[in-house]
């Protein structure tokens, strides 16, 4: 096996969220949630660029963003509670800020929830999950979130409700499977799922933190790589961990350099590189001090391992485009 590297790319960071690999910039794209910004790093250069999303008026955070498919440089991104769609070309200025146009609002019954983490299926239906405001730090209003589906023709389904913190999501290798996180919960967790209507049903649990003495860590975002085994980060324990989801048996450990590690895509040309977003977020002045690379965006090669493409969000165009038509009024 080869030798595991571990190297920051970019930070730090409040907290950072959100990868995503875009394949046509050869490009990461990933988001400072709490700052409201998205940033995209280009490893052949090391070009940075750094884009602040103005609030729609339903929140500041953002948590999501995803290329559009059939629209070059296009993304759609969470914005509080809502959803919107923004351009970005490699071309723009490294630093500056866009209003994005706001498709799709949700929750106006709890205007205190936000976003938190989402991706695409491989039908392009975007998953994206609310939770409810942040008591305390770490601490969120429970059982206020619910985990969503957003259709081409840009209909919603609420897939699970009473959800605290609804994070980390992907999908088996033979698209049977869909793995989810409540970090609340403390688990991991599968549904059988149907991949022509994105029905999910029949919820357990595959790796129970408590179990295995995680009692003080929780798990954030996930990712699978083509063997068809979990990679879920782990924010306050300072690794990401290496699963496998039949056995649900931690199969490997991968140490970090900082506590909050809090999400992983895979990415580069032959996706062979897992990057890894973390933050500062909730960290002592002491502890800042003892983890200096905090909030880094970090690439790990020699993993021995690989993922594949994300999808992009498969809407309807005509559809999108009328939506941000309004969305500009």
């Amino acid at each position: 096996m080869s030798t595991i590297r571990i190297e920051p790319v970019v930070g730090p960071l409040n907290l950072g969220e959100g990868p995503h690999w875009v394949e046509e910039d050869q490009a990461l794209v990933f988001v400072d949630a709490y700052v409201g910004d998205v940033h995209r790093y280009f490893p052949s250069t090391q070009r940075h660029q750094v884009l602040h999303v103005e609030d729609v008026g339903t929140g500041p955070s953002t948590t999501v963003i995803v290329p559009v498919e059939g629209l070059t440089d296009h993304y759609v991104i969470t914005i509080g509670r809502s959803i919107g769609v923004i351009e970005w070309k490699p071309s723009d200025p490294d630093q500056h800020s866009v209003k994005p146009k706001a498709i799709l609002h949700f929750d106006a019954h709890c205007p205190t929830n936000t976003f938190n983490d989402g991706k695409c299926d491989s039908k392009g239906r975007l998953w994206v999950g609310t939770c409810g405001c942040e008591v305390e730090p770490g601490v969120f209003l429970p059982h206020n979130g619910t985990l969503y589906r957003v259709d081409a023709d840009l209909t919603t389904t609420a897939c699970i409700n009473k959800l605290t913190l609804s994070n980390g999501m992907t999908w088996s290798k033979d698209l049977t499977f869909f793995y989810f996180i409540d970090s609340d919960v403390g688990s991991v967790d599968v549904f059988d799922y149907t991949q022509e209507t994105g029905e999910i049903k029949n919820r357990r649990v595959i790796l129970d933190y408590q179990i295995q003495g995680w009692n003080k860590e929780i798990p954030d975002g996930m990712t699978v790589d083509t063997d068809g085994n979990l990679w879920v980060a782990n924010f306050y324990g300072r690794k990401v961990v290496y699963i496998d989801p039949k056995e649900g048996r931690v199969v490997r450990t991968v140490a970090m350099p900082c506590k909050n590690i809090t999400s992983v895509c895979w990415g580069g040309p032959n996706y062979d590189v897992l990057y890894v977003t973390s933050g500062q977020r909730e960290l002592t002045a002491e502890e800042l001090k003892a983890q200096p690379e905090a909030g880094a965006t970090f690439a790990i090669t020699g993993l021995g391992v690989r993922g594949q493409p994300s999808p992009k969000f498969r809407a309807d165009l005509n559809v999108l485009k009328a939506k941000m038509a309004e969305g500009e009024e």
